[in-house]
């Protein structure tokens, strides 16, 4: 496997942000082998021809590839398949790299061969006004440190988020090659659901690999104003809630790997029951202020439906998903 990085940035409907992203990476200063995958996501606007204009006049190594699948993980998949370097680092489309990004990262990752993601500090950008709630849930919008210090992350499992996060290709791919298919289907078009990040981090980590956070890894994300308001917020948690059942495969082969269908079932029940008993009690508790609930409250009542709804919507789905997992761990 060639020895270099390929910066994959996967994008639907993107031209409005791209212009800043294109750049940062076109002006990255390193002497190590990389390349640029730009994955066009089933776009119906310019994304592609305003990506070539841009891309032309650069002396960088690029190609853009046509992932007509929709969804962010399928464009990922996509990217992680065409790379040709031994690592990939995610790029999202509203992101600019600081010069050393990728330079950093592969260091990193040479110095430390059981790593196999690395992740930055994300810093956010407003293209209106910074709401006042922002700086308390800024890590829901990929910004912001990630751990206390740099280094291999202590917390097990552990996530990063996705937003200029490197990955080790040859486990993964190896794992996909195998048939395996993730069970997180991640942003489609406007929907919000999430955790396709989150699943390729703890992947990364039943196979045997750590994961690692370095704060010099700076990017800038953009954040427009349409989504700097607490409706947003709201959905948005929502989303990334919406996951929590189809993880428990995860955590439950974290604890043991051996773990058997019997097993399996009697912690889905007992988290579906945790979860169901959470969000009624809440309700209970709130019953009486329900038409007069302040944010904070409206959001936990959110997070905990979501997180209920989660273990009802597709069990046999999860089921089937837990018993692929352990075909390949």
């Amino acid at each position: 496997m060639n020895k270099g990085i390929s910066i994959i940035i996967c994008t639907y409907n993107g031209s409005d942000k791209l212009f800043n992203p294109l750049h940062a990476i076109i002006n990255q200063r390193t002497s190590i082998a990389w390349e640029l995958l730009l994955i066009d996501n089933a776009s119906t606007d310019a994304t592609v021809q305003f990506c070539r204009e841009i891309l032309e006049q650069s002396t960088i190594s690029w190609r853009i590839v046509s992932e007509t699948n929709p969804g962010l993980n399928h464009a990922r998949l996509r990217g992680l398949k065409e790379a040709q370097y031994e690592f990939v680092l995610f790029c999202d489309d509203d992101n600019s790299l600081n010069e050393n990004y990728i330079e950093t990262g592969y260091q990193i990752f040479q110095s430390n061969p059981k790593v196999g993601v690395v992740g930055g500090f994300g810093i956010p950008t407003f293209k209106g006004e910074k709401p006042d709630w922002f700086d308390q849930y800024s890590h829901s919008f990929a910004v912001g440190p990630q751990a206390p210090f740099d280094g291999v992350l202590s917390d097990f499992p552990a996530e990063l988020y996705g937003a200029g996060c490197f990955f080790r290709k040859a486990p993964l791919l190896n794992l996909f090659a195998k048939g395996f298919t993730t069970i997180m289907t991640d942003r489609m078009g406007k929907t919000l659901v999430s955790g396709g990040d989150v699943e390729w981090c703890y992947l990364i980590q039943l196979l045997g690999y750590k994961l690692y956070y370095d704060h010099r890894l700076i990017f800038y994300h953009e954040m427009p104003a349409s989504r700097m308001n607490w409706d947003y917020y709201l959905r948005l948690k929502a989303g990334i809630a919406s996951g929590t059942g189809k993880f428990v495969p995860y955590h439950l082969l974290f604890k043991n790997k051996k773990a058997t269908s019997f097993q399996y079932a009697w912690e889905w029940i007992k988290k579906t029951i945790l979860a169901t008993l959470r969000y009624f009690k809440y309700r209970m508790v709130t019953f009486f202020k329900s038409n007069s609930l302040d944010d904070k409250e409206k959001l936990a009542c959110i997070i905990l439906q979501s997180k209920m709804q989660s273990f009802y919507k597709s069990p046999l789905q999860v089921y089937r998903h837990f018993q692929q997992l352990k075909k390949v761990i």
